[in-house]
């Protein structure tokens, strides 16, 4: 008897830690979401699953400097955050601009610090010219915090819209796609064979394992 109490607490001492170190990967380290908008396509498409490194971009301790690898947000990168306004979701988008950086859009034509971007990821589905959406006076970005925007840029709500992105909101930098599927794919209702089947049919395999740019 005291055999097996031993062997269920030393499985109930493991899977502690196995929670444990679980919580621990996703709040620190990494931590899978899944893009549910367009607003990035066709860099990122509704239904891409990625891997978001939430450590490399981590907020300073003072001391990490050449000890950790953690780095500045770079102008052009993909980076996941919050919005204070729906806090309980997540936001992927491309920063643009960085704090001190002049944003001008004009005629769907971006600029930074005065001289056009070459953006080969965007992509403008829309020929209608839209002045809220098309066009943006110039605004110098603020001391810690950024301007994004969506690489679909017809459909995107972003900082031409809402507003800068404060840093402490910046989760972490999306890595890899690591699984991505059609939209109607499997039914929760299916049965487990269904699904798997459904799910299969529906996988867009040459997403799979894409690093994100």
């Amino acid at each position: 008897m005291t055999r097996g109490r031993n062997f269920a607490r030393d499985y109930f001492d493991a899977a502690i830690v196995a929670v444990l170190l679980s919580l621990f990967v996703r709040t620190f380290l990494f931590e899978a979401f899944k893009i549910p908008t367009p607003s990035m396509e066709t860099s990122l498409m509704v239904g891409d699953h990625i891997i978001v490194d939430k450590f490399g971009l981590s907020p300073r301790l003072g001391f990490e400097t050449g000890v950790l690898p953690l780095r500045e947000i770079r102008r052009g990168e993909v980076v996941v955050f919050k919005f204070e306004r729906e806090p309980e979701k997540d936001y992927v988008k491309r920063v643009v601009g960085l704090p001190g950086d002049e944003v001008k859009v004009d005629d769907k034509v971006l600029s930074v610090n005065g001289k056009p971007v070459n953006e080969p990821y965007v992509q403008h589905v829309d020929k209608e010219i839209i002045a809220e959406r098309d066009f943006l006076p110039t605004v110098k970005v603020p001391a810690g915090q950024y301007f994004v925007m969506g690489d679909n840029r017809d459909n995107s709500a972003d900082s031409r819209e809402w507003g800068f992105v404060p840093r402490a909101q910046i989760q972490g930098r999306p890595l890899f796609i690591y699984w991505s599927v059609a939209s109607g794919g499997a039914s929760t209702n299916a049965g487990a064979s269904a699904s798997a089947a459904a799910g299969a049919s529906t996988t867009r395999w040459d997403r799979s394992f894409r690093a994100i740019r």
